[in-house]
């Protein structure tokens, strides 16, 4: 018998306690924020406090329950929802680095602010890079300190 199960209240009276569609019980709350905050299945299930040898089995019968898939819906689009905030605060503060840079004719700044922004927008991961990279790119980057930006005349014409 799974200790986590509902427990009847007599052999032959099958009803379990009942549940609000509004408040979950506590380990099934705890297993949809986590859940929610990006852990798998299996290790919210853990965290939550269902053992560790049935977690896989836990979070799938709890993922198939409505009321908690109900929860985890609304847990993820207000985290969505604050992400996005913070992503617009921070692109805000971006962009007059972006607009000053580009005035200013530095072109490792301005492509250093499209990175970020693009990384802030999910556009970018890992060690992708949307600056110039290679064997000569220390070589280049002496140039441009140096004022000459040939290389980099073009593109900067592009973003006016």
């Amino acid at each position: 018998m799974n200790a986590f199960a509902p427990q009847s209240q007599s052999s032959t009276d099958q009803t379990t306690t009942p549940i609000s569609p509004t408040k979950l019980q506590p380990r099934h709350e705890a297993f949809a924020q986590a859940y929610a905050g990006g852990m798998n299945g299996a290790d919210a299930a853990r965290d939550a406090g269902f053992a560790p040898a049935s977690a896989s089995n836990q979070a799938t019968r709890l993922l198939g329950r409505a009321d908690v898939a109900a929860r985890i819906t609304v847990l993820s689009g207000a985290r969505a929802a604050a992400r996005g905030e913070i992503a617009a605060a921070l692109m805000a503060k971006l962009e007059p680095v972006y607009c000053s840079s580009l005035a200013a004719g530095d072109v490792d700044a301005v492509l250093q602010v499209v990175e970020l922004q693009a990384r802030i927008a999910g556009l970018v991961h890992g060690s992708a890079t949307v600056r110039p990279r290679g064997p000569d790119f220390a070589a280049r980057r002496a140039q441009e300190r140096d004022g000459r930006n040939q290389g980099h005349e073009e593109f900067l014409d592009m973003l006016e």
